[in-house]
């Protein structure tokens, strides 16, 4: 099906104007004093220049290793920028009008004019690896289509030696997010971030799209309200097929990703070696399905599988609400935490602060790794600080479960999420509780008639029937009250959570079913106190009498049992202690 929709797109757009391999100079014809000329863009123009280049020799780094061309760049263009910069990663090198290789990382600290090119040859097998993720289904966007064509260049790569790897820079997140966007990304080859721009004509699919060497491409993992990527300079152009950057992204192999059109807004000089051709990204013109160690592939015309993400915000106390979007690559590893910084930073924007606060949290996440094709989850959160951060845990817990099936890849179509914020602390503390009756046999209802102290507020009173266990003996029963975010004194063993086994199937869907079950910080448990609950064989045995023979006590009266009351009761607060309450329960 994907494959009919991707063929039917395509030709329902018509065919676009392309480009054809040029040829190549192979690594062994290369020699040192040789000389070429590279192509990149280096102000606003989109102008693509060319600057000369000289061959200075190999380098070899051993076994495992790919051979790499040590050069030295010079021309008018490098007399303006100070050098190679940081930026100019996929500037396609030729000699003799033959396609030698693609600029790949400049020699920090040393000489700003001296680089390493990625020999073309490597860079051509990225195009013969496996693409699994093929005919994935093209971005859904506010479109407006332009099939103008892109003649406009690079920016933010860091040059770093042989090792290159591209800066990131980001769009839409505060200071705090892009904290939590780094820590959570650098395990999957994201560093380096920056803070850089969205162009103001981006948000535009351009299905027909077409882009030449030593133009500038992008490649984003989040585009929208937020963006997360970086921008380097193709380096060859067949058909619909792009070769790009001469070192990884994020080395993340086959892969999913937004392949953009972008444009230089300025070249800034820096220190010997750091200085930056700064870019801004503009609109989705393919997919990049390869990142590898000599470059990025792409394919114009053919989009990544995506996830829509609506955040809105709404802050009670300045009567203030805010929605933002954007459209995540679908990646099983990225997106819970793409998800949750997206989230976190929306809060930070809106709520403009981080000090105390409640903060009432709704996501819902489309997929079909449940039956009813949504995980949906609230709660409350208060903290005296960074609210934020603690209101998307369990958004993080969420995605990263339904990411981590082991079963089967699970699909996700949409994630919405909503939170309330309240700059009021609405935290309370349990005062008593006590039962309206004196005496009870198993299986009646008791009404527990409840005192609250809110912070700051007067007392509250709430009333919660707790039906009696069948199989309670005779005697005191003791319960404990406590808030949903708080552990009991002593666990009751009908609260302990047992270790799901089974099939891979039932242990997942065990573990999505504690999630959306679990207590919530806002909630009043009660359960059986420790002085209540059974301790040994004998106890659990006689338990299991006593419930046979109420169960027949109600059916001589003709009465079906009693329901157990619900246990986990709403309130407004997040109860931040335990207390204890006692009911007398008659022999049956």
């Amino acid at each position: 099906m994907k494959l009919f929709l991707t063929f039917a797109l395509t030709f329902l757009l018509g065919m676009r104007t392309t480009f054809a391999m040029p040829e190549i100079m192979p690594l062994e014809k290369v020699q040192s004093g040789m000389n070429g000329v590279a192509y990149t863009v280096v102000d606003q123009s989109g102008a693509i220049e060319p600057f000369d280049v000289k061959i200075i020799g190999l380098m070899d780094n051993g076994k495992g290793s790919s051979k790499m061309i040590m050069a030295e760049a010079s021309g008018s263009v490098i007399d303006k920028t100070g050098g190679v910069l940081q930026g100019m990663s996929g500037s396609p090198v030729y000699i003799d009008g033959k396609l030698v290789g693609a600029l790949s990382a400049g020699i920090k600290e040393m000489n700003p004019r001296t680089f390493f090119i990625t020999p073309i040859e490597n860079m051509l097998k990225i195009w013969d690896l496996p693409d699994i993720k093929e005919f994935a289904p093209p971005v859904q966007l506010d479109e407006k289509t332009d099939e103008t064509e892109t003649d406009s260049e690079v920016p933010a790569d860091e040059e770093k030696s042989a090792e290159e790897k591209s800066v990131m820079f980001f769009s839409g997140f505060d200071s705090s997010g892009l904290k939590f966007l780094e820590r959570e990304m650098k395990p999957f080859g994201f560093e380096n971030f920056f803070v850089a721009a969205k162009s103001d004509t981006a948000s535009q699919i351009k299905y027909n799209a077409t882009i030449k060497p030593g133009a500038a491409m992008g490649v984003a993992v989040v585009y929208g309200d937020f963006l997360v990527g970086a921008t380097g300079t193709v380096t060859a152009v067949d058909g619909n097929r792009i070769l790009g950057f001469g070192h990884p992204f994020s080395h993340g192999g086959n892969v999913n990703y937004f392949m953009t059109d972008a444009s230089v807004i300025a070249a800034v000089n820096g220190v010997i070696g750091n200085g930056m051709k700064i870019s801004s990204v503009g609109n989705i013109i393919g997919r990049i399905n390869q990142d590898r160690e000599s470059g990025v592939a792409g394919i114009l015309g053919n989009f990544p599988s995506t996830v829509p993400i609506n955040v809105t915000i709404k802050d009670e106390t300045l009567d203030k609400t805010e929605t933002y979007s954007a459209n995540i690559a679908y990646n099983e590893n990225l997106l819970p935490k793409l998800g949750a910084a997206i989230a976190y930073s929306a809060f930070n924007k809106t709520a403009d602060e981080t000090a105390e606060a409640t903060v009432a949290v709704d996501f819902g996440i489309k997929t079909n790794a449940v039956e009813d094709g949504n995980i949906t989850r609230q709660n409350v959160f208060y903290s005296t600080a960074d609210v934020g951060q603690q209101a998307i845990t369990e958004l993080l817990q969420a995605l990263t479960l339904v990411c981590s099936n082991t079963t089967e890849e699970s699909a996700i179509s949409g994630i919405d999420v909503n939170m309330t914020l309240n700059r009021e602390r609405q935290t309370a503390s349990l005062v008593s509780a006590f039962a309206d009756k004196k005496r009870v046999k198993p299986g009646e209802t008791v009404n527990l008639v409840i005192t609250l102290q809110p912070y700051r507020k007067p007392e509250d009173v709430i009333v919660v029937p707790y039906t009696v266990p069948l199989n309670q003996k005779e005697g005191p029963l003791v319960l404990d009250l406590h808030g949903g975010a708080l552990v009991p004194v002593v666990p009751a063993n009908t609260n302990v959570v047992k270790p799901s086994t089974g099939t891979p199937k039932k242990i997942f869907d065990d573990k999505i079913k504690k999630l959306i079950s679990a207590n919530k910080n806002n909630q009043l448990i009660i359960e059986l106190g420790a002085a209540s609950i059974p301790k040994t064989q004998k106890e659990i045995l006689e338990n299991i009498k006593r419930a046979k023979k109420a169960q027949e006590r109600f059916k001589k009266l003709g009465i079906k049992p009693p329901t157990p009351a619900n246990n986990k009761v709403d309130t407004k607060y997040i109860i931040d202690n335990v207390i204890q309450v006692t009911i007398n329960v008659d022999k049956i």
